[in-house]
């Protein structure tokens, strides 16, 4: 019917996104002033290179870049996992998106926990991984794997396929994103001919 699929998108017009993830997170300013400033000027960028639209981490190592009821802050929001930032930064971006007419689609990496710039040491006590893998029930500690020095949560768990849900959910529930993703599963690849290529538990 030619109307709006989000701002400034017909659909007759192509998508034309810009992907920004966590590792351009890791430098944006943690206090809010700073941080506001540079989204606002990352945008105008993006805007004056005929995009519409920006693809944006919002959960890289399980972990959110807004205040979450499931997973702990993110490092790079902050500067320390599991530390508020003092604002909401999700909402401010997705407002000055929104400001420039572009889309806006919140990326997620559903199964990661660790990885580059994430060691397992920095994982906070509050994560739902820890939770799981330090109780004293040991039969949950499978939804928490670990191939190669690398910790990952287990897809064939329906306790995380429903941790994954929730977390997705309560995006759509509190913010006016123009659409999820799930990108960038970083999930190992195995080999069980190979004891060297399968998960373990150290």
């Amino acid at each position: 019917d030619g109307s709006d699929t989000g701002p400034g998108i017909g659909l007759e017009e192509e998508l034309r996104g810009v992907w920004i993830s966590y590792l351009e997170w890791e430098k944006l300013p943690k206090d809010q002033d700073g941080f506001e400033a540079a989204v606002d000027e990352m945008f105008d960028n993006v805007k004056s290179w005929g995009m519409n639209a920006v693809f944006v981490h919002v959960r890289s190592h399980s972990d959110a870049m807004y205040p979450s009821a499931y997973y702990p802050w993110s490092k790079f929001v902050s500067g320390t996992a599991g530390k508020a930032p003092g604002y909401d930064p999700l909402a401010y971006i997705i407002e000055s998106a929104h400001d420039r007419g572009l889309q806006f689609h919140a990326w997620l990496n559903p199964y990661r926990i660790t990885g580059y710039l994430m060691s397992w040491e920095e994982v906070p006590e509050s994560s739902p991984a820890k939770q799981w893998r330090n109780d004293s029930d040991p039969s949950n500690d499978r939804r928490v794997l670990n191939h190669d020095g690398a910790w990952y949560y287990n897809p064939s768990s329906q306790e995380v396929r429903e941790l994954v849900i929730y977390g997705a959910g309560e995006i759509v529930k509190n913010y006016a994103v123009d659409g999820i993703h799930f990108d960038d599963y970083f999930y190992p690849e195995l080999n069980d001919a190979s004891a060297s290529r399968c998960f373990d538990l150290p």
